[in-house]
């Protein structure tokens, strides 16, 4: 299924950038305090998350992705279905939650650093509502 492939390759794509993160590069920024702003925009934090944390958001990503593939049909385990229904609908809800959040009061309340806060808006939050939209079609297709 063709949603299953993009979202496991965006998913996969995401994980391998948090993986050089993790690794302590600050790709695509010059030094880590900048990055900290671009893709945290946390303006509490004066330093980046430490590599075992971004490690694992790097694997829970990845295995996002896996969970499309499996959901697609282009891998196979003996699961349950009520698991892949379960998983892809908290998938679907954490990213649509996760996009939706970008453009409603919490933003206010957060008040993000920039750049960050203009890159969500722009590209962060759209794609986290395309990979919940995603997800919410899989879930949809595997009901039916």
């Amino acid at each position: 299924m063709i949603t299953s492939i993009f979202l496991a390759c965006v998913l996969f794509a995401v994980s391998a950038i948090h993986l050089i993160w993790a690794a302590g590069y600050a790709w695509p920024c010059a030094d880590r305090q900048t990055l900290l702003r671009t893709v945290v925009g946390n303006p509490n934090l004066k330093a980046f998350p430490s590599a075992g944390l971004t490690f694992a958001a790097a694997l829970a990503i990845a295995a996002a992705g896996l969970f499309a593939l499996l959901a697609g049909g282009s891998i196979s385990l003996a699961q349950p279905r009520w698991l892949l229904i379960s998983g892809l609908a908290v998938l679907a809800a954490v990213f649509l939650a996760r996009g939706v959040s970008s453009y409603t009061i919490m933003r206010i309340w957060s008040r993000p650093d920039e750049p960050f806060a203009t890159l969500d808006r722009r590209y962060y939050a759209p794609l986290c509502l395309i990979i919940g939209t995603g997800f919410g079609w899989l879930l949809w297709q595997s009901l039916g």
